[in-house]
């Protein structure tokens, strides 16, 4: 699988893998909001499409793990849930002082630092 980063690097690696699946993610939300959907639940709909491509990403790139999936994903399921109650809660109460499209660009950074936090305090990745 390669070397597993640590520190700063692995930090950069979750960076990176945050950045292409949250534009991506972004900019959906974007057309969705635009086509006239809630901006809460298609907040809450593009992170779950994001869980996916997150966890295959962060999994074998960023944390290069040879754990099981048996012991990885309960790991990583728990911080999306984390994740998952930080972005709505995040995007409700943003939504008070801002516009979908600043709440929800706020709620990402929000959330991949509650996610990251989670995922470091689980042992993702380790055996």
């Amino acid at each position: 699988m390669g070397t597993r980063p640590s520190g700063l690097g692995r930090l950069g690696r979750y960076g990176a893998v945050g950045i292409l699946t949250n534009v991506t993610l972004y900019l959906l939300f974007l057309l969705l909001v635009r086509l006239g959907l809630p901006p809460v639940p298609v907040s809450g709909l593009c992170y779950l499409l994001g869980v996916t491509m997150s966890y295959l990403l962060n999994r074998r790139w960023t944390f290069v793990s040879q754990a099981s999936h048996r012991q990885d994903l309960p790991r990583f399921l728990a911080a999306y849930g984390v994740g998952l109650a930080v972005t709505l809660l995040s995007m409700t109460v943003l939504l008070i002082w801002t516009g979908p499209a600043l709440a929800q660009f706020l709620t990402i950074g929000i959330s991949a630092a509650a996610i990251y936090a989670t995922l470091h305090v689980l042992k993702f990745g380790q055996t």
